[in-house]
């Protein structure tokens, strides 16, 4: 995968997506599936301090723990043939991880968006406005919202840095995938809660893997992009001479 090649597909998918959901009422309808209107709460008991470990404050303890680990690892043993091999995967992981949810982080400040559970529809005080809507003049917020885009999915999703770190195609395939399930778990529970619509959660992973790409760009030596590009072509080719 050439990294401008997905940056553009993310930004257009981004654009697709907004549009999506500023013109239908997908997230209301995907919403609605994790709340009780008859008992006017969430399927998901927010209180229960073992589910919120799991889905909560362990992943984000575990995603600090493996930044370290890996910084000092590759600080430590920098000389390493095997720190040496991986250096570019590993560089552009220790640099994505944080800054993808900081991206998103600093973008919740600005959108001004609120959680499903401060909905009207799901027993809040605000109405359910688009993107780049404004708040009637008398449900003005008192505070600023900060729920778009979604900041703990962005945790996860950050791993998708990980699809830079194997050689082989196999590998990074199996990166994305954990990267997606890890961030896709942490996303589905802020959404069964209700502290997130689902393009909340869908931003912010292709914002991540915005970040990641951009980040890969910067760091792979321009020979190594050349490459990766050669390597593509000649996997293309082979592919069309088997099925030929």
């Amino acid at each position: 995968m050439q990294p401008v090649k997905q940056i553009s597909i993310s930004l257009i998918a981004i654009v697709v997506l907004m549009l999506c959901v500023e013109f239908t009422s997908l997230d209301i309808w995907f919403e609605n599936f994790f709340y009780n209107n008859q008992t006017s709460k969430w399927i998901l008991d927010t209180s229960n301090p073992m589910l919120h470990f799991m889905l909560y404050d362990g992943p984000k303890k575990l995603l600090v723990l493996f930044e370290l680990v890996l910084l000092i690892g590759a600080t430590i043993f920098h000389k390493n043939p095997i720190i040496k091999a991986y250096q570019h995967g590993i560089l552009i992981v220790l640099i994505a991880l944080p800054l993808g949810p900081a991206l998103v982080s600093s973008l919740k400040g600005s959108t001004n968006v609120a959680c499903p559970y401060a909905l009207e529809q799901y027993g809040g005080d605000l109405p359910y406005i688009g993107l780049f809507e404004h708040y009637p003049e008398n449900q003005r917020p008192e505070k600023r919202q900060r729920c778009f885009p979604a900041g703990h999915a962005s945790g996860g999703y950050a791993l998708l840095a990980l699809y830079y770190l194997p050689k082989t195609r196999r590998r990074k395939r199996q990166a994305l995938a954990f990267a997606i399930t890890v961030g896709s778990l942490m996303g589905g529970y802020k959404m069964i809660i209700g502290h997130h619509f689902l393009s909340h959660t869908l931003v912010s992973l292709l914002l991540c893997w915005i970040v990641t790409n951009i980040v890969a760009l910067l760091v792979l030596p321009w020979p190594e992009k050349a490459k990766h590009k050669d390597a593509e072509l000649l996997n293309n080719n082979t592919l069309l001479e088997s099925e030929s």
